[in-house]
């Protein structure tokens, strides 16, 4: 979900940036017989493509702090494990990276035009967002196993069902999850530290049907009995 929104953000932001620097330097554009000051309707371009990317991030948002909540609650789960520590500082790495990206372009939106200051503040909102949400969940980014799924929350939300599933595999740093009707997903293996590998494994053998589903290439962490 984080990669869908940055990549449709990104295909937004681009070409709204390119608008906003015709508009800030006043270019010429010779097939309107304008320059970029003259173009109608600049403020609700802009109003349109803030809004429209407001509402991505905050559907991004919602499913980060509900999935957080969740898993911050005092429930009874079958397997609960706060995430790697190595894992912990490469998400704050990618947000800080992103906080720094969404800043700098705020930045140049409002010094290209004021016009634009309605795309420049949605991008503060969600890089002091996004920041707030890392500080907050730092310490509460888990891995949950419910009798029903499997539950990740830190930067990505991601949820995995054992309903169907007919193998576990691991290669190369990931873990697979094989369904019916050839779907396939997956979650980093480093969400773990490795002496826990083993009892999430060991877990998902636990609440699945030894007769369905197999277990592959996962004898250096966990064998079946």
């Amino acid at each position: 979900m984080n990669k869908l929104v940055n990549v449709i953000s990104l295909l937004i932001l681009v070409p709204t940036l390119l608008f906003s620097v015709y508009i800030g330097l006043d270019i010429p554009i010779d097939s309107l017989g304008i320059t970029g000051q003259e173009i109608p309707n600049k403020e609700s371009v802009f109003l349109c493509a803030a809004f429209i990317c407001f509402l991505l991030h905050l559907f991004r948002s919602l499913k980060r702090w509900t999935a957080l909540y969740i898993v911050s609650q005092k429930a009874q789960f079958k397997f609960s494990y706060k995430l790697a520590t190595k894992r912990k500082y490469r998400i704050i790495t990618y947000t800080f990276i992103e906080v720094i990206f969404l800043l700098l372009l705020a930045y140049a939106f409002y010094t290209l035009t004021i016009t634009s200051l309605a795309m420049s503040c949605m991008l503060v909102i969600s890089a002091l967002d996004s920041l707030l949400f890392v500080v907050v969940g730092f310490n509460r980014f888990k891995v949950i196993v419910t009798s029903k799924a499997v539950f990740i929350a830190d930067r990505e939300v991601i949820s995995l069902y054992l309903k169907g599933l007919r193998k576990v595999s691991i290669h190369q740093q990931s873990i697979y999850f094989d369904y019916i009707k050839d779907i396939q997903l997956f979650f980093p293996l480093n969400c773990f530290e490795e002496k826990d590998v083993s009892s999430f494994l060991g877990t998902i053998d636990k609440l699945t049907d030894n007769n369905k589903v197999y277990f592959s290439n996962t004898n250096k962490y966990f064998k079946r009995k």
